[in-house]
């Protein structure tokens, strides 16, 4: 353990007090911008700038606490010390955060139906939950990349790493998206200062306490959030009261699968998939000091989950029951619908909450990614003694904001796109190794690289193929699917054809739950493919489950009888 030094609470104390200056400088610095650029800023834009300035200096406050305790790896990790109440937190703040955004748009477009998102993150957190009873949590995990990498070699780990800091940013984006355009229409900002604003807002905190930061801070924006979505519902519901809606709404946005069960499917499997793929969650869970400590906190986050599910659903169409007007889109009608039918009061705490999601989804996704990029791509790059973990990352934190900044100025109209574009290429590349590591040990490396490589490039020739659209797909398969498909079948095959006289079968294996699960999917499977059911938005998750069944069972029978560290 580190001496304790005399000096260090001075030091941090005047390190806090030119951070608050620092803080306090950038949002002075946007408010002479906004006044400078707009000749009306009237008394609640004024409002809001007071606001918005106390909120980052409390952020800034709270995420400078977390700075004495993130020294090298504990600035990723945690020293794993994370209590149940902080996991709790922290996967609440991420989880609803990103379901607030997600389902207020859906809602909008779709009704009633989008609740299913929201079942969606819940099949997410109960396979978390099944997770942490497995070998996941003796990995050692710092990031998923991090662990192909000790398992398939480092440049498993390079490529996976790179992946994640290039996709991370683009799923970070969508909520940054949302709270700058939120404060554009309410305050009149030029939409790049608040995108600017937003992004260093994340950066201030993040990159003095890492993971402690996002401890202290994931706090205060839920209750942000939580605050923003009680008033928000009571006000929506005061002005569409919920009696009022089927006469107000048309028949498709009160019916449960309104959305179309393709989409609903791409919801549920694409957060089935998330549960492995998707590290900044199981970041959190391996902070904690104990799995079972872990799987408390993420109990208790799955009733949070439920509850912004609903209110989330209630505002959307709410929303969509005022707006006249049938081209803009749900990001552009909830500012409007608070601005025109609520008190500034609700407007103020409604425009403070969709700027908290933002920052309560983008900070660990950009840290998460950061994770990645630094210590598993630049670190391996430099010599031992050249930098340390948190340096790296740290380093990477500035990337990762410039990418968040370029995407979003690129394809602002667009974030379907940037999600297609995004899941197909993670997916791809981070799903079938990281299964692989975890229930098939004989797994080579080389394999893995092939399924790395070629998972995520079939899913991005097939995007190609298909002009990039996010609707009309080549035989309206999904890229996701592709991608996600190709590099379980290519892992699979490379390991059995390359050295078939290794191994042996033992069917006797087959004869237990998860061999009956596997055949029993297949069969299904397959039966609906031969009777001529299945359409094009089914065969893409009819291929997954069959490829994953395929992988369980050669997990299950498939034995090496040789030892080989391949």
């Amino acid at each position: 353990m580190a001496a304790y030094d005399p000096c260090f609470r001075r030091r941090s104390g005047t390190t806090l007090f030119l951070a608050l200056v620092k803080s306090a400088f950038i949002s002075v610095f946007f408010y002479k911008v906004a006044k400078t650029s707009l000749d009306n800023l009237d008394h609640l834009a004024t409002d809001m700038i007071v606001l918005v300035l106390a909120y980052t200096l409390l952020l800034v406050y709270l995420g400078r606490l977390g700075r004495r305790k993130a020294r090298n790896r504990d600035f990723i990790t945690g020293g794993r010390q994370f209590n149940a109440l902080q996991v709790f937190f922290m996967i609440s703040a991420l989880w609803c955060s990103w379901i607030f955004i997600v389902e207020i748009e859906s809602a909008y477009l779709f009704g009633v139906s989008a609740i299913w998102f929201g079942v969606a993150v819940g099949v997410m957190a109960i396979t978390s939950l099944f997770l942490l009873t497995t070998r996941f949590t003796k990995l050692s995990y710092i990031t998923n990349s991090g662990v192909i990498g000790k398992r398939f070699g480092p440049l498993a780990g390079t490529l996976t790493g790179l992946v994640i800091g290039v996709t991370f940013p683009i799923f970070a984006m969508s909520n940054v998206l949302a709270a700058a355009v939120f404060v554009h229409t309410v305050t009149g900002w030029p939409f790049f200062v608040t995108l600017l604003g937003t992004v260093i807002i994340i950066l201030a905190y993040i990159l003095a306490g890492g993971i402690w930061a996002l401890a202290y801070t994931q706090i205060a924006n839920f209750i942000v959030i939580s605050l923003g979505l009680i008033v928000g519902t009571i006000s929506a519901i005061h002005v569409v009261p919920l009696r009022t809606l089927p006469a107000a709404l048309p028949a498709m946005y009160l019916k449960w699968d309104g959305v179309g069960i393709s989409i609903i499917l791409v919801w549920l499997f694409s957060n089935l998939l998330s549960a492995v793929s998707a590290q900044a969650e199981f970041q959190i869970l391996m902070a904690a000091s104990d799995p079972k400590v872990a799987r408390r906190g993420l109990s208790w986050a799955m009733l949070s989950v439920g509850i912004f599910s609903i209110l989330s659903v209630i505002i959307g169409v709410c929303v969509r029951a005022q707006t006249v007007s049938q081209d803009i889109s749900g990001i552009q009608a909830l500012p409007d619908f608070y601005l025109h039918h609520t008190s500034p009061f609700v407007v103020t705490i409604m425009t403070l909450a969709v700027w908290a999601a933002a920052l309560t989804w983008s900070a660990p996704l950009m840290f998460s990614g950061a994770s990645s990029l630094g210590a598993d791509v630049i670190k391996p790059g430099l010599a031992r003694h050249m930098a340390t973990a948190k340096f790296c990352v740290q380093l990477s934190l500035p990337f990762q904001a410039l990418l968040v900044i370029l995407f979003a100025l690129m394809r602002p109209d667009n974030l379907a796109w940037w999600q297609v574009l995004s899941l197909t290429i993670r997916n791809g590349a981070i799903f079938s190794p990281t299964i692989a590591l975890l229930v098939w040990p004989i797994v080579k490396k080389w394999a893995a690289m092939a399924a790395i490589i070629l998972g995520s490039g079939s899913g991005i020739l097939w995007n190609t193929m298909g002009g990039f659209s996010t609707v009309h797909f080549i035989f309206g398969i999904n890229p996701m699917w592709v991608g996600t498909t190709t590099g379980i079948v290519v892992l699979v095959l490379t390991t059995l054809l390359a050295e078939m006289r290794v191994y042996k079968i033992n069917m006797g294996r087959a004869n237990t739950f998860f061999g009956r699960m596997a055949v029993g999917a297949l069969i299904i499977c397959g039966a609906i493919i031969v009777a001529g059911k299945e359409t094009p938005s089914y065969t893409g998750p009819l291929a997954l489950i069959m490829a994953l069944a395929v992988l369980g069972l050669c997990a299950l029978t498939v034995e090496e009888t040789r030892c080989d560290a391949g």
